[in-house]
């Protein structure tokens, strides 16, 4: 009985992590920043995950989501009187944002990381240092001049 007990406690505990480290969506495209001193604009439904050592970071809704980001290392500031901040500016900032459409712009950014799975387009990336890979492919550098807008395209999952 106690073997019962302990095997559905765990079970219960692990379901909710395997779902949510789902593959991705069908569709969906992928973005990997490294090391980048420099600005990155994005429009995206889906998930991006980031950190700076220095950076002003903007998140706001895209479309008519409405997004919940999780940031730390600074307060935001409300920059459209709706309530939510958008704007967040500091040291050693890391944040996240899970579903939903949502506009980012990283400025000024000194050693910024980030991660994205969701469909929509990369607008600009420059700068000074840094990589990207966008769906897979092979590694870019960062120019101070930005490629033309691009986008997140569907690739193949892995097996």
């Amino acid at each position: 009985m106690r073997r019962l007990v302990v095997f559905t406690t765990l079970l219960a505990l692990a379901l909710p992590a395997a779902t949510s480290a789902s593959v991705r969506a069908p569709g969906d495209g992928t973005l990997s920043v490294r090391d980048l001193d420099g600005s990155i604009k994005v429009l995206a439904k889906g998930g991006v995950i980031g950190r700076c050592s220095q950076c002003v970071l903007i998140l706001d809704e895209w479309k008519t989501d409405e997004i919940l980001p999780v940031v730390t290392g600074t307060r935001g500031t409300d920059l459209d009187e709706d309530g939510s901040k958008e704007r967040f500016a500091g040291k050693d900032l890391r944040w996240k944002v899970m579903g939903g459409s949502f506009s980012m712009i990283v400025r000024n950014g000194d050693d910024v990381d980030l991660s994205l799975v969701g469909k929509g387009s990369v607008r600009w990336i420059r700068g000074t240092n840094g990589s990207y890979v966008l769906n897979g492919g092979d590694p870019q550098f960062v120019l101070l001049t930005s490629p033309p807008s691009f986008q997140l395209n569907p690739v193949a999952p892995n097996p």
